[in-house]
């Protein structure tokens, strides 16, 4: 084989060498970008299905809370009334308290009555 020979053959194996690296490269690069592709799909699909849930979560917070004002206000409801209730007690105490100086206004009456209707031997 002559050198121009020898330099030739080395030229072709160079291009060829070359030409598999850029395909090689352009397969591996076609790869990587269906790949990233196929991973956006798939993070894009997680967000969506993250996003569904939390709104259902919040729904579910909303309606709770919706629930706790409601308890919130029947028990102001009951406070109020035994308020009132606390209120009326303290009249039936009063009441009490007067009837309880009447009673013992009639039996010192009583008494007294007694004592000379039935003067002690």
């Amino acid at each position: 084989m002559t050198e121009p020979q020898i330099w030739t053959i080395i030229a072709v194996l160079v291009a060829a060498l070359g030409a598999i690296v850029t395909i090689v490269t352009q397969s591996f690069n076609r790869s990587i970008t269906a790949l990233g592709e196929k991973m956006d799909a798939k993070f894009d699909g997680l967000r969506t299905e993250m996003v569904l849930r939390f709104e259902r979560v919040d729904e579910r917070f909303e309606q709770v809370d919706g629930r706790f004002e409601q308890v919130d206000r029947r028990f102001e409801q009951v406070d109020r009334r035994f308020e009132q209730v606390d209120g009326r007690f303290e009249q039936v105490d009063q009441r009490f308290e007067r009837l309880e100086k009447r009673v013992d206004g009639l039996d010192r009456d009583v008494q007294a009555i007694a004592k000379r209707v039935f003067p002690e031997s």
